[in-house]
């Protein structure tokens, strides 16, 4: 249970900009040691193709320095991002997936869409846990705001948001309501249990109880986020660097 919902629902959480789905700041979560996440620093959001010139500028006037794109090369070439050429913005593609998750499937068969889709997510950090450090390097040197995203803005995208939380010491049952907001922002209904015995279903949702099993993961396969990061290459000053701007 979230102690403060009132941070979940703050209207400063929600930028209004209609032409991209499921944007909204990382700001004003307490922390366990009383503090709070900067607004206007992280940004999360879906796809950034469609965004009008008047929601760019709305961007740059929050302070967006940086922009990071985590979807991969093919879909990326079908929609690529507003800023990918922008002089006013340093732009990165962290493709987190590359093709290594083609023919992914969940080992186990009677699983429930929850329980699979966190065996992704947690399959994903394994396997792709360079191009996290990379990413946060990224948010360790670049200045500015930051704005990341994949697709829909859910999953790629409610990976990084977790860690970087996770970072800023926000407790474990915020970060999975936060991560539970994408069914809000996407409008997106509830599975039936027909549709969950669909192939590829457990793909669908952003349940918060997905989120808990995958940071139970990691608190058990690594001893905690922290440890996670380091066990990829981060180091600990640059994590600190990132601490420093979240909170």
């Amino acid at each position: 249970m979230v102690k403060n919902m009132d941070e979940l629902v703050d209207p400063r959480r929600n930028l209004n900009l209609h032409s991209v789905q499921n944007l909204r700041d990382l700001g004003g979560y307490s922390t366990k040691d009383g503090r709070k996440t900067k607004w206007g620093r992280f940004l999360r959001s879906g796809d950034m193709s469609a965004l009008t010139e008047d929601d760019q500028e709305a961007l740059l006037r929050q302070g967006i320095r940086s922009v990071i794109d985590l979807r991969m090369v093919k879909e990326i070439a079908i929609a690529p991002n507003v800023f990918s050429d922008s002089k006013q913005v340093a732009f990165f593609n962290h493709d987190f997936w590359g093709t290594r998750f083609d023919d992914y499937r969940s080992v186990r068969k009677n699983a429930t869409p929850i329980e699979k889709l966190a065996d992704l997510y947690c399959s994903g950090l394994e396997v792709n846990g360079f191009v996290m450090a990379e990413i946060m390097k990224t948010f360790a040197y670049e200045k500015g705001g930051f704005i990341f995203h994949c697709r829909s803005g859910k999953d790629r995208t409610g990976l990084v948001a977790a860690i970087l939380l996770s970072i800023a010491g926000v407790p474990e049952n915020t970060i999975c309501a936060d991560f539970g907001l994408s069914s809000e922002y996407l409008n997106e209904p509830a599975l039936t249990q027909e549709e969950q015995k669909k192939p590829g279903a457990y793909q669908k949702g952003s349940a918060p109880e997905t989120m808990n099993l995958t940071l139970a993961f990691l608190n058990q396969r690594y001893g905690g986020v922290i440890k996670y990061l380091e066990q990829q290459g981060v180091t600990r000053e640059e994590i600190e660097l990132i601490r420093r701007k979240i909170i």
